[in-house]
């Protein structure tokens, strides 16, 4: 019995000092992540982007004869300027001008038919007039003054396509040109169609760029642009977006096209070129600011781009609120410029955003990284 009441008394005991050490345990306090942020404000920089393309001139083409034949005559050299109508290239005519020949004996010849059928048409209404010839014999008369006077109006069109052809052997400029390319030269045979000479026309040279399928939508015709180039880099030129394209090119971006204003510089069709787009739009008051935050603020997931906004709770706590955005990359100094999803004042976490989960509760350094607190 004495065994079992040192048993009973040793367990009391133990139970007494566990409590104790319970009640004396220290909790342990909840642990927050802490983040660096960014207070959305207005920015005043300009958000710009630039894009690489390739002069053209106005009008840069290939000249190519409508016929086929050998080149006899080459009247021009790479780098001449030229007048509207001069002549740059002929080719053998001869065969050209055999069938113009012959055309212009058939329609000779038909009009002589039809000044005989005529003459007799004239001369049967006489006979049947005073009853020497039959009605027969008028109706036949007339039918043949009709078909002659067909035939020659035939002939004389042929003779019109039998010109056309023979002018077909000479090349001519379109407008006042400069010669950039000679593509076939003497005694070279061409097919129609085949590029023979290559002009750049035009007072003023064009760039033509690739844009961005996210960026198209704010480039419109009309819009003030720079351009610069490597061989001119102390200079930007202004110019402005003449066409903007609707559909994607094979890689995906749309083409722009730029036409220099002014008095154009000496830039040459094929050299490099730099488009400068200023794709800042009015805010609600006129001011042209954006939204912007650090690039390292923005995530990506399978619904798309989002930050994730810092919403206050108690105590200085605040509860990430994962936020989907629409942003333009641009060369804005301070970061990329949201177009929706984030208003003025917004806290917006900045480091760590791959470590955040929507609702976790983060506590914030003391500044801010950018923008005011």
């Amino acid at each position: 019995m004495k065994h079992i009441n040192k048993i009973l008394l040793l367990s009391f005991v133990g139970l007494g000092l566990l409590a104790c050490s319970q009640e004396e345990a220290p909790t342990t306090p909840k642990v927050y992540r802490p983040v660096q942020y960014v207070q959305v404000s207005p920015q005043g920089n300009i958000l710009t982007d630039t894009f690489s393309g390739v002069i053209e001139a106005d009008l840069d083409a290939q000249l190519s004869f409508r016929v086929g034949g050998t080149i006899t005559k080459r009247h021009v050299e790479v780098g001449d300027e030229v007048v509207s109508g001069a002549l740059l290239v002929e080719l053998d005519n001869t065969d050209l001008q055999v069938a113009y020949q012959q055309a212009g004996a058939s329609l000779r010849q038909a009009e002589a038919n039809e000044r005989n059928q005529q003459t007799n048409y004239n001369r049967v209404i006489e006979l049947y007039e005073n009853n020497n010839s039959s009605k027969s014999d008028l109706d036949a008369a007339r039918a043949g003054a009709e078909s002659a006077k067909a035939a020659t109006a035939v002939a004389r069109k042929q003779l019109e396509a039998a010109r056309l052809q023979l002018s077909y052997a000479q090349l001519k400029a379109p407008q006042d040109c400069s010669i950039a390319d000679i593509l076939a030269d003497t005694n070279e045979s061409v097919s129609p169609g085949q590029g023979v000479v290559r002009i750049n026309c035009g007072a003023c040279a064009k760039v033509k760029v690739s844009v961005p399928d996210q960026l198209i939508s704010n480039i419109n015709k009309g819009d003030d642009v720079l351009v610069s180039s490597s061989a001119f880099s102390d200079q930007k030129f202004k110019a402005k977006v003449t066409e903007v394209g609707v559909a994607a090119d094979s890689g995906g971006a749309f083409p722009v096209e730029a036409l220099l204003q002014g008095e154009c510089p000496n830039l040459r069709s094929g050299m490099s070129a730099n488009v400068l787009f200023n794709f800042s739009r009015p805010s609600a008051d006129g001011s042209k600011q954006q939204l912007v935050v650090p690039y390292m603020s923005l995530g990506e997931d399978e619904l798309g781009n989002f930050v994730f906004v810092l919403q206050p709770q108690q105590n200085g706590i605040y509860k990430a609120e994962r936020r989907s955005v629409e942003f333009i990359a641009g060369n804005n100094d301070n970061g990329v410029e949201i177009i929706s999803g984030l208003q003025v004042g917004d806290l917006v976490a900045t480091a760590g955003v791959r470590r955040l989960l929507d609702g976790m509760e983060v506590k914030l350094l003391d500044k801010p990284i950018l923008g005011n607190n």
